[in-house]
């Protein structure tokens, strides 16, 4: 059946919005020279108003309904060979939709594929294509599940897709030539009468993909199906899913497939915000991770299915389903011991909790490197974000502190390696003010020692500092307790104000270390009497990290204060 159908393009934005738009529409959509983009989905147009307010409003006018006539909609009944006209979008820019033929090529028991017809027997688009995406969206996959199609393994993890108006139980996949570095996506004005909204709708549970970024019926665009068909499934289970956790749960769909993307970007550069989707290869690579990791931690296909069915978004979504399943874990620590697994990737380790199943991971790097000690630095590292600091020739017992910002909230943990010795983990205890220290003693002879450092705070970066010393602890057991060396501010910059009150006269020393030990300022030498001191230290022209402010009383120390300069 060869359809035509006049339909108005609803192309054009509302007033006020139209340029704002374009420039933001020209600038993510644009080609990128350093790497693909891989799903549009999130960087489209989005309706001005949750879909339930919209539905419920046309459905008073009586608006809610497929455009009326014969030429106007997908028919009743497609077979094998119909052609009618679908608006294809042009997305070089702000996105066009432009109505061309399109035609049934394949049809299964739960998906119909449409193709351009511009596009049929071109570059890889055949009919031996369509036949292996029919095969694989209803029957058969190349990962764990090889029994499974597409269309079982997403309904059975994330939940049924929507049908809102083409009245048809099968969905279609539609192939056209993108022209831009993209492989696929979920328009969601599709799941409008067309004409109701200020973009164009096929009215059609509706994924596109790309014929000219990889063999349409190889693996990969296979897996991006599956990504793509998450999204609309997701789209009728929770319409507000923040996106980070949206796109990893469709990156997930690739791996049920069996042909994840290829882990690269994220682990050459870790401190990479999970929560703040930007669309770089690195953020597909660490929501993938993020997911899988809940998936195998936490009950597979159960947990999948309550995360994309629960109305809590992002991370409190997450929490409140481990709450709901029975796990009293917080999410802070699944996070932390999240980003132990992607340096680690070791399940054998303790519970499993450490490493992966369903993936080998490429080795993460480290930010820095300290082949000599005592070492020290200062980092910033992003919210709900991880990073490590390596340190090798660890030939005796560490010592280990850490000082971050008061405000924000750390997981801080140490992780010894060997080759021959087995690997141990050691949580750094730290004060409400994220200040702590840890003697690692167990791993004393062993090749080296990473610093893994979380930053769970939700919406903003932190910075630290941190020391490591060989044998000594820069704050040992001191006698005379009864002084205490007290500083404000702390973190400083560059002054701060450093008091002690002493029981009894005497010479006094107030001297400040840094953290390698070296003496860089001494603000009192003399005799002093009893009663309260105030001194004022200006660090002015030291680098930022760590120092150390000693009081000395006849020759012995009795107080010790660490103080930060971050500048």
């Amino acid at each position: 059946m060869n359809r035509t159908r006049q339909r108005h393009t609803s192309q054009l934005l509302r007033p006020g919005l139209a340029l704002l738009t374009v420039i933001l529409l020209t600038f993510l959509l644009a080609p990128s020279p350093t790497w693909a983009i891989e799903c549009l989905t999130h960087k489209l147009p989005q309706p001005d108003e949750p879909y339930a307010e919209t539905r419920a409003r046309l459905e008073a006018d009586g608006l809610w309904a497929p455009n009326n006539g014969p030429m106007l909609s997908v028919p009743a009944d497609p077979q094998l060979g119909d052609t009618w006209d679908w608006y294809i979008w042009d997305l070089g820019g702000m996105p066009v939709a432009t109505l061309k033929p399109c035609t049934v090529r394949g049809m299964g028991d739960n998906v119909f594929v449409i193709v351009d017809d511009d596009e049929w027997n071109v570059a890889g688009m055949n009919q031996a294509a369509v036949d292996r995406i029919v095969a694989n969206f209803d029957n058969q996959s190349v990962g764990e599940f090889p029994d499974q199609g597409i269309w079982d393994l997403n309904t059975s993890h994330f939940g049924d897709p929507p049908n809102p108006l083409d009245g048809q139980e099968r969905i279609f996949l539609l192939y056209y030539r993108f022209n831009i570095a993209a492989d696929g996506y979920f328009w969601i004005f599709d799941q409008y009468p067309d004409g109701s909204q200020a973009w164009a709708s096929n009215e059609a549970d509706v994924v596109y993909l790309a014929t000219d970024n990889g063999d349409p019926g190889g693996n990969y665009m296979l897996g991006v199906a599956a990504h793509e068909f998450e999204h609309m499934i997701h789209f009728n289970t929770d319409q507000n899913e923040d996106t980070w956790a949206d796109e990893g749960l469709a990156e997930l769909a690739m791996w049920l497939f069996g042909h994840p993307d290829n882990i690269s970007s994220f682990n050459t550069n870790p401190d990479n915000s999970l929560t703040n989707w930007g669309g770089a290869w690195a953020d597909y690579i660490q929501t993938y991770l993020w997911t899988l990791y809940i998936y195998e931690q936490f009950g597979g296909q159960q947990v999948i299915w309550d995360v994309t069915h629960h109305p809590a978004n992002g991370m409190s979504g997450y929490q409140q389903v481990l709450i709901d399943l029975g796990y009293s874990v917080p999410i802070e620590t699944v996070f932390a011991n999240w980003t132990l697994a992607n340096y680690l990737d070791d399940p054998s380790l303790e519970s499993g909790q450490y490493g992966y199943t369903g993936d080998s991971l490429p080795p993460f790097y480290p930010w820095r490197t300290h082949t000599a000690l005592p070492a020290s630095g200062a980092a910033t590292v992003q919210y709900w974000a991880g990073e490590y600091v390596r340190l090798t020739n660890m030939d005796a017992t560490s010592f280990f502190t850490f000082n971050g910002t008061d405000t924000r909230d750390f997981l801080v943990n140490v992780i010894a390696l060997d080759p021959v010795l087995p690997t141990l983990v050691e949580s750094l205890p730290l004060d409400e003010l994220n200040d702590g220290t840890l003697t690692f003693a167990a791993a004393a002879g062993y090749d080296e020692t990473i610093f893994c450092v979380a930053n769970v705070y939700p919406t903003a970066a932190g910075s630290y500092l941190y020391s490591v010393d060989l044998d000594v602890s820069p704050v040992p057991d001191l006698p005379g307790r009864e002084v205490t060396l007290r500083s404000w501010p702390n973190p400083f910059n560059p002054s701060t104000e450093l008091s002690f009150r002493l029981p009894t006269a005497g010479q006094t020393r107030l001297l400040v270390h840094d953290s390698r030990g070296r003496l860089v300022a001494v603000l009192q030498e003399g005799r002093m009497a009893a009663g309260e001191h105030h001194f004022t230290w200006n660090a002015q022209g030291l680098p930022s990290g760590m120092y150390f402010a000693s009081v000395e009383i006849d020759g012995a120390l009795v107080a010790v204060n660490k103080v930060s300069l971050i500048k």
